[in-house]
């Protein structure tokens, strides 16, 4: 199987991070009942535990709200009035008219294939943007959602589509599936839970929409899908998740995951590795590592037990500081950001890594075609 077709639309709305930053402690300050801290104590705090701007420089933004500090302006935030942000159902509604704009302006620039997989744990509602952008194609489309996976999203996403395109005898021929991501991460923010876990989450994260093809035919250009692996870490469930609350989508995150992740990342290499005859080491001189950039942490501890060369992660890192964490729309935009680098040949082993509520671990060896 084979990835191509890579198609990303950037959102309109940027944000430096030292700005956006001044942005959280002034809608922090604005959304809470008691003062008992000011804005000045709120900036502080993000200072101290959020990822500052050599780290992350700019993060961007389907959500005009973060422009400004007219809080009665806003369309999702509109603190003076409802200080944790307007209901679910006003965020769905937002999402929706959004990704069905985006729907349309992907496949206005792309022909439609057999099968599309929408992938997203920001928004869910049904009809949804795939089917009815599907629905409008000259040949049937079949949809499959994937939500709720979390950061690691894309590779269930990829299981799905090779079973499609493998199994002609229950399912027809097909040529092409469509995974589509969009993630609009900005829409869940509670602005009167100014935590320290949630300055880091809410530091951390951005919006980020990629379209991009599987098929069974090789292109020109793309990356040629060797394995994937996933497991589960036992006695982490508690670490991270991701759920459904009246205001939006709540994310919990233990400062722990960086270590955890740490702790089993060799074992879970070699495991999946060796049990596909192939030897970890070799493969691991060779490769560049795609790791999802949940945070820079998540990549130090990757680099320090993989015994990695910087170089080996460097689209990671530089993805991190362009864009942000895009939740499942990171590693395809990682993989769009390798395929586009020209001074990385073809032939070179690409091992991709992303991490997510379980904690789950996912796994996928490429090679750029």
């Amino acid at each position: 199987m084979y990835l191509q077709n890579f198609h990303s639309i950037q959102p309109p709305y940027p944000k430096n991070q030292g700005d956006g930053l001044k942005w959280l402690a002034a809608i922090y300050k604005a959304a809470q009942k008691d003062q008992a801290y000011s804005e000045e104590e709120y900036a502080k705090l993000l200072s101290r535990v959020a990822c500052s701007e050599t780290q992350i420089a700019t993060r961007r933004f389907f959500l005009p709200d973060s422009q400004h500090t007219e809080w009665d302006k806003n369309q999702i935030y509109p603190v003076t009035q409802s200080p944790r942000g307007v209901s679910m159902h006003h965020r769905h509604e937002f999402y929706h008219k959004t990704v069905v704009d985006l729907f349309n302006k992907l496949y206005d620039a792309r022909g439609f294939p057999d099968d599309i997989i929408h992938v997203s744990c920001t928004g869910y509602v049904s009809p949804s943007a795939a089917q009815m952008v599907a629905v409008r194609a000259p040949k049937p489309v079949t949809v499959t959602h994937s939500y709720h996976m979390g950061c690691y999203g894309a590779f269930p996403a990829l299981r799905m589509a090779s079973g499609f395109l493998a199994n002609q005898e229950v399912l027809g021929k097909k040529k092409a599936v469509d995974l589509v991501h969009t993630e609009l991460c900005s829409l869940h923010l509670n602005p009167q839970d100014p935590t320290l876990e949630q300055m880091v989450i809410q530091s951390l994260f951005a919006d980020g929409v990629i379209a991009y093809s599987m098929t069974s035919e090789k292109p020109q250009k793309g990356f040629k899908v060797h394995s994937l692996y996933e497991e589960l870490v036992p006695e982490t469930s508690g670490a991270m998740e991701w759920m459904v609350s009246d205001w939006g989508m709540k994310m919990t995150l233990s400062k722990d995951v960086p270590m955890m992740v740490g702790q089993k990342i060799c074992d879970f290499t070699h495991r999946w590795l060796n049990a596909r005859g192939l030897d970890p080491a070799e493969i691991s001189k060779k490769a560049l590592f795609a790791v999802h950039p949940g945070g820079p942490k998540i990549i130090d501890q990757v680099v320090k037990q993989m015994d990695l060369k910087d170089q080996q992660v460097q689209a990671s890192r530089a993805l991190l500081k362009e864009r942000g964490n895009m939740s499942s729309a990171t590693l395809p935009h990682l993989w769009e950001k390798i395929l586009n680098d020209d001074s990385i040949p073809s032939g070179t082993p690409i091992i991709s890594y992303a991490f997510g509520p379980g904690l789950t671990i996912c796994a996928g060896l490429m090679e750029k075609v």
